[in-house]
């Protein structure tokens, strides 16, 4: 099992420090940010499998960093505040964070609450590691995706691209949005390479390419049959 990246926003360096001193010595590999802004800009940078966040800090509190993650990831969030009142733990939720732990807190319970939330992710996973349609299973343990028992020969991108397509059946996607979904925010392509990966993809699936189905003016949706 890799390695889980833990990213600590925190403001206090003493109390950053000393966070991510237990992460690392539980086997997390950490990196941590004093302020909002750079916290946010560390985790659009790389991807990480769990954020802990303060919430007073300068440049950008976390109340923001939350939405702004929120925005584009479902990413674990461990809000970590002095702000102990119901109204404030309750507006965390409400920013779908996925706890809320109040200062002062023994460090080790923070742990605890990361490895149990890490733990439950993982299997998770490990259950929705097989999924089926009509004609076509995707196995994301051997990273394989059959059509009628037939492994389809797709690179990485065509993989992912007919995976989302799986996941989000019937759904209408932009270009724009399935660039951002696949190929991510930081990289900068022409939406048309969506166009270009579609054919590929039809192209694979024979018989069965009109499964993804051309929204003229809009983008794409795909609809299986039996």
């Amino acid at each position: 099992m890799s390695q889980k990246h833990i990213l600590v926003i925190e403001d206090e360096p003493t109390i950053n420090r000393m966070i991510s001193n237990y992460f690392s010595k539980a086997g997390y590999e950490v990196e941590s940010a004093l302020d909002g802004q750079a916290g946010l800009e560390i985790f659009q940078s790389k991807p990480f499998d769990l954020v802990c966040l303060d919430i007073m800090m300068p440049k950008l509190n976390g109340w923001d960093v939350a939405v702004k993650i929120r925005e584009n990831s479902d990413v674990p969030i461990i809000m970590m505040s002095a702000l102990s009142e119901e109204e404030d733990i309750l507006k965390g939720y409400s920013l779908k964070v996925d706890d809320y732990i109040t200062k002062p807190f023994n460090p080790k319970v923070l742990i605890a609450k990361a490895q149990n939330m890490l733990d439950r992710l993982i299997r998770d996973k490990s259950k929705n590691s097989l999924v089926k349609t009509n004609h076509l299973t995707v196995d994301m343990e051997s990273y394989k995706i059959l059509l009628d028992n037939v492994e389809l020969e797709l690179s990485k991108k065509e993989f992912e691209l007919l995976h989302y397509f799986i996941l989000n059946e019937g759904k209408v996607f932009s270009r724009n949005h399935l660039l951002d979904e696949i190929w991510g925010f930081d990289v900068f392509v022409e939406d048309r390479i969506v166009d270009t990966y579609v054919k590929k993809i039809r192209k694979h699936l024979g018989s069965y390419s009109d499964f993804i189905k051309t929204i003229f003016g809009v983008g794409y949706r795909f609809e299986t049959y039996d």
